[in-house]
């Protein structure tokens, strides 16, 4: 446990911790995977999550390759079907992320979003949402050399908000998420979904779900941190 005078900005993850995308999105990539005749295992179509693009190439590549189907291809198709999902509002903010956000700054902390997810894909994900505006500063993976579990993306947010790394609390719901936060210094406070409690015992606290994060923040105290 720590106190609320310790931190001063908090840095979250995107894809299943404010928008409820990575339950359709594995459910999608798993089932494209098997009508190419792809089997693959819960524990690897996982490890995608929160990582970057780079790693779901690289994970699917050989086994694509296996039963002749071209990587880029298969990824552009899944990009284009996930989009549909989002315009179709299959993919959309958990009902605290917003009521969350808005709390947070309204009491003066400093709030980044730190998203492995590219700028372009990002912005289309969130638009209409109010969630983009709430934020002071945002770092997307096309911006940094090392995705997940490297620190870099919230190094750099870290930076973005003009607050120690020592002094920030990131939000995540990946393992990766987690080590990423961990090697950069970093408090985690983790949300279970997309992972279960046990595989993300990393993290500082682990929680059901925003709605638990933000009760947990109200324990602090109402002003904010100092």
């Amino acid at each position: 446990m720590f106190a609320a005078p310790e931190v001063g900005a908090v840095l979250f993850d995107m894809d299943g911790v404010l928008l409820d995308s990575e339950r359709p999105s594995l459910a999608l990539l798993g089932a494209r995977l098997r009508a190419h005749g792809v089997e693959i295992d819960d524990r690897e179509l996982r490890s995608v999550c929160g990582r970057p693009r780079a790693y779901l190439r690289g994970l699917l590549a050989p086994r694509l390759s296996g039963v002749g189907a071209e990587t880029d291809a298969f990824i552009a198709d899944y990009d284009a079907r996930k989009e549909a999902a989002l315009r179709a509002g299959e993919i959309r903010p958990f009902p605290a992320a917003v009521p969350l956000l808005r709390g947070l700054a309204a009491r003066g902390w400093r709030l980044a979003l730190a998203t492995s997810t590219e700028r372009p894909r990002m912005r289309a994900r969130l638009a209409d949402t109010g969630i983009l505006e709430l934020f002071d500063a945002v770092v997307t993976g096309d911006e940094v050399a090392h995705g997940k579990p490297a620190p870099d993306i919230f190094l750099l947010a870290a930076a973005r908000v003009g607050v120690s790394p020592d002094r920030c609390l990131v939000v995540e719901d990946s393992i990766a998420g987690v080590e990423a936060a961990r090697a950069g210094g970093m408090r985690v406070a983790a949300v279970a979904g997309t992972f279960d409690a046990d595989a993300l015992a990393g993290a500082d606290r682990v929680f059901d779900g925003l709605t638990a994060v933000g009760v947990w923040l109200d324990a602090w105290g109402g002003d904010g941190p100092d």
